[in-house]
């Protein structure tokens, strides 16, 4: 670089290696003795062309690197699926610029990886408090397979920068590109295995291990803030038994002590628009516990049975088609015209009715729908009950903890595990019309015991009315017997 190829005897002698640059600009230096000045600014301005730092993956540290660095990356970034915090591109890191724990497993050292580059505008703040989150379940104690592992981080000219495995995508591309199969009892093991899953890492997030004492857990009661689809991520290819969900995207999370855990003003609270909570709404008269994270999650594991039963076209897909060819309402769809302007809705599972909060009836009547379907089982009965009376709960307070959340889908998950017709045959629940049409029959056959008949004009509009409560003039009774004894043809 300076045409002094002789330099190198020097630099070897001295026990100058790559490990060491670069060097700084110093003209008093010992390596630079007998140096031009020119030649010392030259080459402390040329040695980044030939530098390029390592990765050390064993120690899970934050690295300082000069802009000036060269970065051993094999492909040219494509920044893609940006967020609200930052963008995430493909990388692939030059083997020989990597540390494993295990040297010898060069398969890891060729895998891809995903860098996550956060935007200008989030502070320095933002991006150590996501950090600092990943690095708790980095420990042994603390590390689970469903929250995402941060493998390294580093800032780089100013900018800020996490490296994690890749993943195949998120849940909505997963719901994209997957085919539901509900006739599947695998399919329905997984999906009920996956949830229980997510809820036992954040179970593991909140802190609320019990055979911890209040001082061991001072400090360590999280709440993850914005659980939604895009921040759940899939590794594996579907349908390959190797398919799992992992939670990610910690940039809202919050740790407290003990004592201000239930301590966070609504109106501090950073959240992703339709999955958040009633509470949210309510500026500071409300205090945000953990139990915000237990509405997200009913939001989104309402959205994934959904997507099990009848496919991704019923969650946000702009027409979902019956099968008779009719266009129908998908679920966001019936959400925001509940708001009345379905152009400029503000779509969310909540409203207020004389300041107090409610869940839609829209949401209500979608999974009253999904109760109905054909493909429902009692193991998806048992967990569309747990999401109503449970999660999807308008006051903080009547909340399942996420404890108790796992626990029950536990015992869904348990119970699909020796018994099939519980995990995935089909028992669909009866709606109220079908229920008093049954009623109408049979008092129906008892009258034309008795000897009367009734003669219904329109059978449709009397399920509608029977619905509601409503005995309307449909129907009228008449003898079974003409006047002079014959019978009525």
């Amino acid at each position: 670089m300076i045409e002094r190829v002789e330099y190198i005897i020097v630099f070897l002698e001295l026990g100058i290696r790559d490990d060491k640059l670069p060097l700084a600009l110093d003209h008093q230096a010992e390596i630079f003795r007998n140096w031009s000045a020119h030649e010392i600014e030259t080459f402390c301005e040329k040695q980044y062309l030939v530098i390029a730092p390592v990765f050390d993956f064993k120690a899970i540290k934050h690295v300082e690197w000069k802009k000036n660095f060269r970065m051993p990356f094999l492909e040219k970034l494509e920044w893609k699926r940006s967020g609200a915090h930052g963008e995430i591109a493909q990388i692939r890191i030059h083997p020989d610029h990597q540390v494993l724990e295990n040297d010898s497993n060069l398969s890891s050292k060729t895998r891809r990886l995903a860098l996550k580059r956060f935007k200008v505008q989030v502070q320095y703040h933002d991006f150590k408090q996501e950090r600092d989150a990943l690095i708790r379940f980095r420990s042994a104690e603390n590390e689970h397979k469903n929250l995402i592992k941060l493998l390294l981080s580093y800032s780089r000219g100013g900018k800020h920068y996490l490296v994690f495995p890749w993943a195949q995508g998120n849940l909505v591309e997963f719901w994209k590109n997957t085919f539901n199969n509900p006739k599947s009892g695998r399919h329905s093991m997984w999906l009920i295995q996956q949830c229980f899953d997510i809820s036992d890492a954040l179970t593991k997030v909140h802190g609320s291990t019990e055979q911890w004492s209040e001082e061991a857990r001072a400090g360590t009661l999280g709440r993850h803030g914005d659980i939604k689809p895009e921040n759940i991520l899939y590794f594996g290819e579907p349908d390959s038994g190797q398919c799992y969900l992992v939670v990610a995207d910690f940039t809202l999370m919050r740790f407290h002590s003990t004592d201000t855990v239930h301590y966070t003003d609504a109106n501090r609270v950073d959240f992703s628009r339709t999955y958040r909570p009633p509470e949210v709404m309510q500026a500071s008269k409300v205090r945000i516990d953990q139990s915000y994270d237990v509405w997200t999650l009913g939001c989104v594991y309402l959205e994934f049975v959904t997507w099990y039963l009848i496919g991704y076209r019923a969650i946000r897909e702009e027409n979902l088609g019956s099968p008779t060819g009719e266009l129908l309402d998908n679920f966001q769809a019936m959400r925001k015209r509940e708001e009345g302007n379905y152009e400029v809705s503000d779509d969310k599972f909540f409203y207020y009715y004389a300041g107090y909060p409610r869940v839609k009836q829209s949401v209500r009547q979608w999974i009253r729908m999904l109760h109905r379907n054909e493909h429902c089982s009692d193991a998806m009965h048992d967990f569309l009950s747990l999401i109503e009376n449970h999660m999807l709960v308008p006051l903080p307070s009547k909340r399942y903890a996420m404890s108790q959340v796992r626990d029950a889908l536990g015992r869904i998950a348990t119970k699909c595990q020796t018994d099939n017709d519980y995990c995935y045959k089909g028992s669909p629940e009866r709606s109220l019309g079908d229920k008093f049409s049954d009623l109408f029959s049979l008092a129906r056959s008892y009258l034309c015991l008795c000897g009367w008949r009734l003669r219904v004009r329109a059978l449709t509009p009397l399920r509608q009315n029977l619905v509601h409560g409503v005995l309307a003039d449909e129907y009228r009774s008449v003898p079974n017997m003409e006047p002079d004894g014959t019978a009525r043809k």
